[in-house]
């Protein structure tokens, strides 16, 4: 039901949103004159991504949505480059996990269909990997380009392995991307489980809700010597659905 309350969250949420852009413009103009080859050395690239990212879970905050990080290495600042691998139930998942890379380079891999969406097809290729799910020798082919552009290189990874959106309070199926990544950069991955979301900002809804969110970074997982690709995926998911049922 929407209230008086969720009325005024969303349009105050609205208001700070459409400010944060128009500072960020000429972040959004640098990444269109960047080349690729500097893109990713640009740190003052990725430390204006990071004060985007922040911008929107404070704008989370001001709205009174209580966002909280819980980290099982409370030692651990990945000063290593990682795969960081998260489900995936809200466009605001990608400022809540991006806000992990803390300013370092990182690049994502985000699904085809959203080449769909006018402005994305203008941005998601100048941060992003986009890969094509339903044919296997063109996946792979993006596979390797990721490969090209991060190995040996301080550039994190970003992936939400579900493939989609799901809102449903669920884990879903994952692609196995995230585990020839690991292989062939020999790099760990950083399960984050993303919980509540959902509830703030569900998709196709205009409205912001009131509701808690929760992101566990889990420990990292190295694929070991003996272990299958399978065996990996299927330790990495099981991590998640514990932390959804618990």
């Amino acid at each position: 039901m929407v209230t008086i309350t969720t009325v005024l969250r969303t349009f105050i949420s609205r208001f700070l949103l459409a400010i944060l852009i128009l500072l960020a413009f000429p972040l959004i103009i640098l990444m269109m004159v960047f080349p690729e080859r500097i893109r990713y050395k640009s740190r003052l690239l990725f430390w204006g991504m990071n004060v985007v990212y922040w911008g929107v879970i404070s704008i989370m905050r001001l709205s009174f949505i209580p966002v909280s990080y819980i980290e099982e290495d409370a030692h651990s600042a990945h000063k290593e480059p990682v795969i960081f691998v998260a489900n995936h139930q809200s466009a605001i998942d990608v400022p809540l996990l991006g806000r992990l890379a803390r300013g370092k380079p990182h690049i994502w891999l985000a699904r085809e269909e959203l080449m769909q969406w006018k402005l994305l097809r203008w941005i998601l290729p100048r941060l992003a990997v986009v890969v094509d799910v339903n044919s296997r020798q063109k996946a792979m082919g993006s596979m390797l380009r990721l490969v090209r552009l991060v190995k040996g290189k301080d550039i994190d990874v970003m992936i939400f392995p579900e493939g989609a959106r799901y809102p449903d309070d669920k884990m879903h199926p994952f692609y196995g991307g995230f585990v020839v990544l690991a292989k062939l950069l020999k790099r760990p991955v950083v399960p984050v489980c993303i919980l509540g979301v959902n509830k703030v900002y569900p998709p196709d809804t205009f409205w912001m809700y009131h509701h808690p969110v929760k992101v566990i970074v889990g420990k990292p997982m190295v694929l070991q010597e003996k272990e299958t690709d399978d065996a990996f995926k299927d330790r990495v998911y099981r991590w998640f659905v514990e932390q959804v049922e618990s």
